[in-house]
């Protein structure tokens, strides 16, 4: 259909006007002032962080281990010669004092022997009197003598010998303590050595004897300071402090004792052998620095990253891990150089991003 002549008239302006509009931008910088009336891009936003400085120096980091409780001395108690058990006079669990009487031999035997052996000594030193009558008159050998002389000296020492056993045949308590077990009844015929009552004494007071692995043996000395906690009491720590430590592990475990003696006196209450008990020993390691975990970005364990400060830049910095201790990573390399590491916003950098510190 025919264009009326208004619309014909409009069309012809809007096709003149676009003419000079693409005559304009041909003509020399023209082109150039409408580009530059068009907005460039700004710089990069800077990324809001904080920063923490680098924690120097050893690292606190408790080993910590599971046990149980004992006396420092325990005792398997013994006669040194054999024979027939005639009593026992206490009973597992039962309190001891130094000195008391627990267990005794029939001792018939070893009296009868001790008497012999007493005569024998007697008759010895007789013949040497005698004999000693006769070499001041000439009337002896120098060497019969010297032989009644060894005589009567080993019959001396065979009845002390004897006299030591008799006073054996009886068990006495080495120290105050309790009565752990009690191994034989009398009647029965008992061999030198096989023990007859086990005792803990209460004189070195009492430890946690706790069996510490390879990877944290090293380093434990006695002295260390040490937290024992009771799992009958999980609520009253106990300060202790390491007593002892094994030079050799254990066999078959690979595991070395640890000996951690305490006062059970905050207890309040007469302490138990075999109590389960968890200690943790202080002790500090060295490392290169610690920083706090939300600093820490691709972690796995042994190797990670964190983001350093220089200037207004984040710079990406590999690390390696030692261990982790709280709410902190203990570094063991990567933070040459570094002072400060970025904590809040380092999940929003990347390597050379600039940053904005915010209190």
């Amino acid at each position: 259909m025919p264009l009326s002549p208004s619309r014909r008239l409009a069309a012809s302006a809007l096709a003149a006007a676009a003419g000079l509009l693409a005559a304009l931008l041909l003509l020399p910088g023209c082109g150039d002032r409408a580009r530059a009336a068009t907005p460039a891009a700004g710089p990069d936003p800077a990324v809001p962080v904080r920063a923490e400085p680098v924690a120097r120096g050893p690292v606190a980091r408790p080993v910590r281990a599971t046990g149980a409780v004992a006396a420092k001395r325990e005792y398997a108690l013994a006669f040194r010669t054999g024979g027939i058990l005639a009593e026992v006079r206490v009973e597992a669990g039962e309190r001891v004092r130094r000195g008391q009487v627990l267990a005794s031999l029939d001792a018939t035997d070893v009296a009868q022997g001790a008497r012999q052996a007493t005569e024998a000594a007697a008759k010895a030193r007789r013949d040497l009197e005698r004999a000693r009558a006769l070499s001041a008159g000439g009337s002896l050998p120098p060497a019969a003598l010297q032989d009644l002389e060894t005589a009567a000296a080993v019959a001396e020492a065979q009845a002390r010998s004897v006299e030591f056993t008799l006073r054996h045949t009886t068990l006495v308590a080495p120290e105050d303590g309790w009565v752990d077990r009690r191994l034989a009844e009398p009647g029965e015929v008992v061999g030198a050595g096989r023990p007859i009552v086990q005792l803990s004494g209460t004189g070195r007071g009492f430890v946690v004897r706790a069996a510490v692995p390879e990877r944290d043996i090293l380093g434990l000395v006695p002295g260390l300071p040490a937290t024992v906690t009771l799992d009958a009491r999980p609520d009253l720590p106990l300060q202790g402090r390491v007593a002892e430590v094994a030079r050799q592990a254990s066999r078959g475990t690979a595991t070395w004792q640890v000996e951690v003696a305490f006062d059970p006196a905050p207890l309040g209450a007469p302490l138990l052998a075999g109590l389960a008990a968890r200690v943790a020993i202080d002790r500090e390691v060295p490392a290169q620095g610690t920083v706090p975990l939300a600093a820490l970005r691709d972690g796995d364990g042994e190797s990670g990253a964190v983001f350093a400060l220089e200037g207004d830049r984040a710079r990406r910095v590999p690390v390696r891990i030692a261990f982790l201790a709280g709410d902190r990573a203990a570094l063991s390399g990567g933070l040459d150089g570094v002072e400060k590491v970025v904590t809040d916003g380092a999940d929003r950098l990347a390597d050379g991003a600039r940053v904005r510190l915010v209190p």
